[in-house]
């Protein structure tokens, strides 16, 4: 009988070579430890394996595996089907090679989307440690590729690699102790339901606004801290990113009693998992944008539910549109996506791609297009 270990790495080499979506039919079908049973008429074989399969599914996320469930249709916009995905971006690391001897400077060598490393052998110990070490930081943002690249290159090292001691800091973004001094304001405000009040920059027009917000729920997404609450101003719930305020102050009048209950129909996790162009800005400071995607990325797009569909063309073509908070999380978006998504509308918006572009592929060493 297969191992659990056999049953994960059949999975994992199954999705990682599919770029749609799978559904749980063809994949249970797919993996030998699973298609015995699913094949037979056994109501019962047909739980049983499910269950396996959801709780393979469960620990090798917790490994560290990006398995995503996602939503995606065959044609039909009503005929909707659960599959499952592993992003090639997400699941594979640059390769790494160790080197005996000094070749010079470190090589970073592009090779299509795939990059080679190299690693002197008397680096990679302090390389391990620092990995190890970086994972451990409470709230570092890049803690989960840390872990992958920790045990992609403790793969090839020697055992006694671990033993290696050494120290490695954490070096801090600038006006981190500023931003600690808020995060503190907002938290204890937070836990007595007092008001706080600040002043926001809005990252994209410039401006500054005074603020009044009833804070329902602080958020840690895509390496920053937003405040999610009711601004008293605007009537309505706003996102604010914590990096953006100054002069935060809570309410200290009436000090043992609430300024405000949380409405039960709020969640904090309904704003989890938004993109970084979705977090943060006013709704009515936010810019409309319409994107053509061609095919067939137009499914793509679809299936992850990116903007809202205005019309599809005849070459399967989508026309969605975005409501977009953050303008520069969005439009690097849209470059990773290849010139497979252009912008239609506003004007201004897609020359900033443009130039976004144009500065890239200088700073890279390229030259700009003229077009």
């Amino acid at each position: 009988m297969p191992t659990k270990l056999q049953r994960w790495l059949d999975i994992i080499a199954y999705l990682v070579g599919r770029r749609l979506p799978v559904a749980a039919d063809e994949l249970m079908r797919a993996v030998p430890a699973y298609a015995e049973r699913w094949e037979s008429d056994d109501t019962k074989q047909h739980e049983a394996v499910r269950r396996s399969f959801e709780r393979d599914k469960d620990e090798l996320r917790k490994l560290g595996i990006p398995i995503r469930t996602v939503k995606y249709s065959t044609g039909d916009a009503s005929d909707v089907h659960e599959g499952y995905i592993i992003e090639r971006r997400d699941f594979y690391l640059p390769y790494l090679k160790l080197v005996k001897e000094a070749t010079g400077a470190p090589e970073f060598q592009a090779r299509g989307r795939i990059a080679n490393v190299e690693v002197q052998e008397d680096d990679a110990p302090l390389a391990l440690s620092a990995l190890r070490r970086v994972a451990d930081v409470p709230g570092f943002p890049l803690a989960k590729e840390a872990r992958s690249a920790f045990r992609k290159l403790a793969f090839d090292l020697d055992p006694h690699a671990f033993e290696t001691r050494s120290e490695v800091l954490f070096m801090e973004p600038p006006g981190s102790a500023e931003l600690s001094d808020r995060l503190r304001t907002i938290s204890d405000a937070l836990l007595a339901r007092k008001r706080v009040t600040f002043r926001y920059h809005g990252i994209y027009r410039g401006d500054e606004t005074s603020r009044d917000v009833d804070g329902y729920g602080l958020l840690f997404q895509h390496g920053n801290w937003y405040l999610i609450g009711r601004d008293n101003d605007r009537n309505g719930i706003r996102v604010f990113r914590v990096g953006r305020m100054d002069d935060v102050a809570a309410n200290t009048r009436s000090p043992n009693s609430e300024d405000y209950t949380i409405p039960d129909d709020f969640q904090l996790g309904d704003f989890v998992g938004r993109q970084a162009w979705e977090l943060g800005e006013e709704e009515e400071q936010a810019v409309r944008a319409r994107v053509q995607f061609r095919f067939p990325l137009s499914l793509w797009a679809e299936r992850n539910e990116h903007g809202t569909l205005e019309s599809r063309g005849p070459d399967g073509s989508a026309i969605r549109a975005f409501t977009v908070h953050q303008v520069n999380p969005f439009l690097r978006w849209l470059l990773t996506l290849q010139g497979e998504a252009e912008v239609l509308e506003p004007a201004s918006l897609k020359q900033e791609l443009r130039t976004l572009a144009q500065t890239i592929a200088v700073a890279h060493g390229g030259e700009p297009d003229a077009s």
